[in-house]
């Protein structure tokens, strides 16, 4: 025989037997319920058998219900569990030396069985809701520390013996760790910033930068969105014109944010200049600052074009490498700085590469949304209606994208995406 799921188990302390009795009539069957007739005796039992829920009236002789659920917060052992004060006790003050004793809801008599019911249903969904959570924190602190090792192995494979002896070893890999977190709290929020920073260090070394500005740059890399860790949970995943009035306000603050949390560490004060700046634009167009050309970081202009690149690959499912760089060179001279981008050829060629992909097609399907001046048409491209807007080889400008997202909208969910030509496009 299937055994029964335990029922949650409920104490209820009153010292008139009918007022038991009747919550009793009440809970009875869904709950397990305990009984105690004063404070001091209550007090044993919960300590003894931790309720998941306390049904405690005020007026009793000897401790009062206020007393009684005070002792309760007080002690490690039952201070979690949720009491509702079930009282004659009408007037406001009342209920609020309730409330500030530590109950979380008040019930008055006379009572009305479907009330009582839906307070403690609610009470006992919200305490089982808030240990899930609890020991879902303490999960993802184990994990976090099971990773540490591997993390701390891969840090050190990744930072040349130089970097190591610029002395940002430790830096470097406390923000491997916090983007470990970022992936264990945001799906891919970790493995973003690790790509993030792995192309902006590589191509500071090509530049041939010191080990120190590589190593500083590879921290920025790591930590550029960490002014995001607060707000609304998956804001993180759309896209700007995704984005609500407010959401919009608070995701272009995300750069000033993260600056912060360098404000206290004078070695790393250029590092919060970088991730102040990876939303700055070489025409002067982005944000928070709108600074322009060489008044933006070096290291921001680096952060910009990797993040822009991981973002650029990470929208479509093939031809990842030469899409993201196409549509980095189609941006240069406007939001990145064009004597940069070839310092990211080849890390990006080795860091999406495709396995699988035996002979490249030349070209990928990409949103409407994703759609800039200078990309070609693979294929020709008719409406809804099967007329034909624009075909093979034609070469988008304003005028063309304004024409296609008229046609189609902006999310095209039924007709897919518009398809272009990536790496050398045809004469």
């Amino acid at each position: 025989m299937e055994e029964d799921v335990k029922k949650s188990t409920i104490l209820i302390v009153d010292d008139i037997p009918a007022n038991i009795d009747l919550l009793d009539a009440i809970l009875y069957p869904e709950y397990t319920v305990r009984t105690a007739s004063q404070g001091s005796e209550a007090l044993q039992i919960a300590r003894e058998t931790g309720p998941d829920l306390i049904m405690l009236d005020i007026m009793m002789p000897g401790i009062d219900g206020y007393d009684v659920c005070r002792a309760l917060k007080a002690d490690e052992a039952t201070k979690k569990i949720p009491v509702i004060f079930v009282t004659a006790l009408i007037d406001p003050g009342d209920e609020t030396r309730g409330f500030e004793a530590g109950g979380v809801d008040y019930i008055t008599k006379p009572l009305i069985g479907a009330i009582v019911r839906t307070r403690v249903k609610a009470h006992l969904a919200l305490k089982k809701a808030q240990d899930e959570l609890e020991e879902w924190n303490g999960n993802l602190k184990k994990r976090l520390l099971q990773s540490i090792k591997n993390i701390r192995l891969k840090t050190e494979a990744l930072m040349s013996a130089d970097e190591r002896a610029a002395g940002l070893y430790g830096y470097v890999l406390s923000g491997e760790l916090l983007s470990g977190v970022f992936e264990l709290m945001e799906d891919h929020f970790g493995v973003s910033s690790r790509a993030v920073s792995e192309l902006a260090g590589d191509a500071a070394r090509k530049m041939k930068l010191s080990a120190e500005d590589v190593a500083k740059i590879r921290l920025a890399g790591l930590l550029h969105n960490v002014g995001t860790l607060g707000t609304r949970r998956g804001m993180s995943e759309k896209q700007e014109y995704e984005m609500t009035t407010n959401e919009l306000k608070e995701f272009h603050a995300h750069p000033a944010r993260g600056e912060e949390l360098f404000e206290s560490l004078e070695k790393l004060q250029d590092v919060g200049l970088m991730v102040r700046g990876h939303h700055e634009a070489y025409d002067g167009n982005g944000f928070p600052d709108g600074l322009k050309g060489d008044d933006i970081p070096l290291g921001a202009r680096l952060l910009a074009i990797a993040a822009f690149i991981e973002h650029a690959a990470s929208s479509v499912s093939s031809e990842r490498d030469e899409y993201a760089l196409m549509n980095v060179r189609l941006r240069a001279g406007t939001q990145f700085d064009p004597r940069l981008i070839t310092n990211f050829s080849a890390i990006t060629r080795i860091l999406y590469y495709e396995k699988t992909k035996s002979a490249t097609s030349g070209e990928v399907e990409i949103s409407v949304n994703e759609l800039i001046s200078g990309m070609q048409l693979s294929r020709d491209l008719p409406n809804e209606a099967g007329v034909l807007l624009l075909q093979k080889g034609d070469i988008l400008d304003m005028a063309g994208i304004a024409l296609i997202r008229r046609s189609f909208g902006t999310n095209q969910a039924s007709t897919g995406g518009v398809w272009t030509f990536v790496g050398k496009q045809e004469s």
